[in-house]
Order: C-alpha cells, then sequence, then structure tokens
C-alpha cells in the first residue's frame, strides 16, 4: 500500500509524523511518501520536498510565486508516479488545495486539520466540497459547520495530547525567573515579532530580574535570532528543545499558534502576539471573523489569555508579566482556563484512532 501525505508547516510535520508512526504499527507492508520535515523524515517518510515552505500572510507568497509553483508541478509529477493508494493533506491550505484541485479527483483525499474556514475565506468549502472525499478537523466545533455543507466529515479529538505523550520528558528547573520566548516557526513570524517581545523584555528589566529561553526550528532561524539580540543587556540562551524550554519557564511570551496549547497543557502562564506586515494585516482584518487569535481562547470562547496584535502599548504586556509573576488576577484566569481546555482536549491516542479508520475505509 502506497500512502501520500503532504505537511508544509512545522506542526503540519509533528502531526504527519504521528500518523506515519500509527500506520507503520497498523500495517508492515507501506511505502509513505510526501511532503514535511525533520519530524516525518525521522519516521521514514520519502519526502518529495521538505518544509518549511509555507509562507505568512499574502505579500510572502507572491515574493515566492515561482518557487511556490515549482513545488506544485514537482509534488503532482510524484504523486502520479507513485500512484498511492490515498493522499492526506494536512493544514498548509494555500498549497494542499491547489495540490487537490490540479489531481481533479483521482486519488481517495483526506483532509487531516482542514483550513479554518470559520474564521476566515469561507469560500473554501467550495474546493474542499468538489475535491475532498472527507475531513478530519482537531476541533469538536468544525464537525457541525462540515455537516451542514453536506461534506463528510469525522471527529476522533485533538492531537496535542499525543505529541506531549511522545516527547514530553523530565526537566531540572532552571535558579531564578525564567522567560520562554516561542517566536514562531516561520521566518517571517520570527522577523516581525521577537522585536517586539525584545523591546517588551528591555522594559521589564528595569523591574524585574530575568533569564530568557528563546526557542528556534532549525539553524537558519537561529542565525536571524541572534541578529534581533544582539547587543541585548540581559541574558538570553537559543535551543532547539521546545518542551525543555517550555518545561522551565515560569512564563512564556508566545506567538499565536498550535504551540499556545503546548503551553497551556503544561499549565505555564503566557501572553500571546500576533504582528505582521500592514498589508497582511489589513487584508486579514477584511476576511478574518473570529474574536481571538488564541487556539485557547477560541476553544473556551472566553479571552483567557491575553492576546497583543499588531499595535500596542508595549506597557500593557509588561503589566500583565508582573501580575503574572505575582500570581494575580491574569494568573488565576489562565490556570482555570487552563484546566477547563485539558478537560475539552484529554483523549488520547488521537493519531491511532485515525489511523485505524483511514485504513479500515481504505479496505472497502
Amino acid at each position: 500500500m502506497k500512502i501520500c501525505i503532504l505537511a508544509g508547516e512545522k506542526s503540519g510535520d509533528n502531526y504527519g509524523s504521528l500518523l506515519v508512526r500509527n500506520f507503520k504499527k497498523l500495517r508492515k507492508d507501506l511505502f509513505i511518501f510526501g511532503t514535511g520535515g525533520e519530524m516525518m523524515k525521522n519516521e521514514g517518510v520519502s519526502l518529495i520536498k521538505e518544509v518549511p515552505f509555507g509562507q505568512m500572510g499574502f505579500s510572502s507568497i507572491i515574493k515566492k510565486i515561482f518557487s511556490y509553483l515549482s513545488s506544485i508541478r514537482k509534488v503532482i509529477k510524484e504523486i502520479e508516479k507513485q500512484n498511492p493508494d490515498f493522499i492526506i493533506f494536512i493544514d498548509n491550505p494555500g498549497f494542499n488545495l491547489e495540490i487537490a484541485k490540479r489531481l481533479k479527483k483521482r486519488y481517495k483525499t483526506i483532509y487531516y486539520i482542514p483550513p479554518k474556514i470559520w474564521a476566515h475565506n469561507y469560500r473554501r468549502i467550495k474546493i474542499i466540497k468538489k475535491y475532498i472525499d472527507f475531513v478530519i478537523p482537531i476541533f469538536s466545533f468544525e464537525i457541525n459547520i462540515y455537516k451542514k455543507e453536506n461534506i463528510p466529515a469525522f471527529y476522533f479529538g485533538h492531537p496535542i495530547v499525543d505529541l506531549i505523550n511522545q516527547q514530553e520528558k523530565e526537566s531540572l528547573k532552571e535558579n531564578g525567573f525564567v522567560i520562554g520566548i516561542l517566536p514562531g516557526s516561520r521566518k517571517e513570524e520570527i522577523i516581525y515579532n521577537l522585536p517586539i517581545m525584545k523591546k517588551i523584555l528591555e522594559n521589564l528589566k528595569k523591574r524585574l530580574e530575568f533569564k530568557v529561553f528563546i526557542s528556534v526550528a532549525n539553524q537558519e532561524f537561529k542565525r536571524t535570532i541572534y541578529k534581533i539580540f544582539k547587543n541585548s543587556d540581559f541574558q538570553y540562551k537559543i535551543d532547539q528543545d521546545l518542551y525543555y524550554i517550555i518545561q522551565n519557564s515560569d512564563i512564556i511570551l508566545a506567538v499565536s499558534g498550535t504551540v499556545n496549547l503546548e503551553v497551556a497543557y503544561f499549565k505555564k502562564p503566557m501572553i500571546v502576539f500576533y504582528k505582521t506586515s500592514f498589508l497582511n494585516y489589513f487584508l486579514c482584518k477584511l476576511i478574518v471573523k473570529v474574536k481571538f487569535i488564541s487556539p485557547i481562547n477560541i476553544i473556551l470562547n472566553q479571552k483567557v489569555v491575553p492576546e497583543y496584535i499588531q499595535s500596542f502599548k508595549l506597557k500593557d504586556a509588561v503589566n500583565d508579566i508582573i501580575d503574572i509573576m505575582k500570581k494575580g488576577e491574569i494568573y488565576k484566569k489562565e490556570m482555570d482556563g487552563f484546566e477547563r481546555m485539558k478537560e475539552v482536549l484529554n483523549i488520547s491516542n488521537v493519531s491511532e484512532k485515525i489511523c485505524k479508520f483511514i485504513l479500515e475505509g481504505a479496505k472497502s
């Protein structure tokens, strides 16, 4: 049996690797190929192209349009050559939906972690309806959206618990107050958000002594972080071990994304940021329909975690950090919210259940 899995970003690579591991436990006669990163590669996937090649925002895609089109052609050519039994698309809708359209329903198609049509660009539902056989969303409320559109949808839970169980490890707590920085897994996220985080830390330094741990996805991004943080007047360390940073931090400053759920699962207080170019922000404001940007706030339908979007007063973020450090109202609200979120998401072996379901369907 041949399976094609198409992931285009770091989180997709993580969740794709979980699928691969569980597919291989269930069947030995598998050849799995597709797009992904280090995690999927380590699980034995034959990669057509390595991530990251997902881009942040409209202007970034325009700048790299030729690379984007070349990647699409390369992926389609390999799919046609390998003729897989089914294709699993993971998130990354700008790339994956284009692939689905060009393949014209010649293969069985599954969309795992489908586009957030409930947040923006609902018109994508037409493409999904036409070219995707069924979807597997990771938020329970999405099921009703797809059923309303007569698109087969199946919910097994959120795979965040599988991811944490796979990578969680014991770690020694560092001495002193530690601030963890999670600036994102895309270069554009780092470029736009990390300088703001640095300014907040510079302001905070006047009131508090601390150390800084900064998460980095790869060596290229490490050079970018060094450039931004040069001449800092506080101690910092850059590390690729995300879970070490989360577990050793007293508070986390994070870019909005799936990683917010991982931080909350470890019950670490956080503040969430989102900044992009003026053009991207302007266009997003026109089409985004959600009240919140952090998955935690979206799941709970309540602003539990402070969100700082695009332009804001630095002193407000500094005051929130001080409140959390003193275990004030924000801290208490977050801890209560994280417990409720864990109750909602605490379903284990999600990836295994999904793989069993897909393989059973492949037999029929």
